[in-house]
């Protein structure tokens, strides 16, 4: 299905013109680009998380782009972004508390700069996710520690 497709498809479920649909989209695509800005302005001078980012990332306009274009899939179902957010997570050491912090990082951001509804939205889909995270890197974590004891 083209994009514009996408659009006529969800101004019909939304009882607005596609105009409007598309009118819709760019500010909610206006917002996350706002959003993400405002999370690595915050994030940067964050002593937990900060240097992690620093670290891992060494191209931040190019991250903030893909940033983007996945809160973009996440929220609108574009497909800009089809990339697998987990497998550069894991070799980061990342801990409970680093998904918290990163968590209320993205409240902020996200309170800040995006209309209250899809502040919310995006606030529960990144708790659903870092939830999901934890679980998934405190298996793979487990797993290593599995494979280790094997070979002592």
């Amino acid at each position: 299905m083209t994009e514009d497709e996408k659009i006529v498809e969800a101004a019909a479920a939304h009882g607005v013109t596609p105009e409007q649909e598309r009118e819709a989209r760019a500010i909610i695509e206006k917002a996350l680009e706002a959003g993400v800005a405002r999370f690595y302005d915050i994030m940067a001078d964050d002593q937990l998380i900060g240097p992690i980012f620093s670290s891992a990332v060494h191209d931040l306009p190019a991250h903030m782009k893909t940033m983007v274009n996945f809160w973009s899939r996440v929220v609108l179902g574009t497909e800009r972004y089809d990339g697998m957010p987990l497998p550069p997570h894991v070799g980061l050491n990342l801990k409970r508390d680093h998904f918290e912090r990163w968590l209320a990082i993205w409240k902020q951001a996200s309170d800040e700069t995006m209309p209250e509804p899809l502040a919310q939205l995006v606030t529960q889909k990144a708790a659903n996710m870092a939830q999901h995270w934890i679980s998934a890197l405190e298996s793979v974590t487990a797993q290593q520690a599995q494979l280790a004891q094997r070979d002592i």
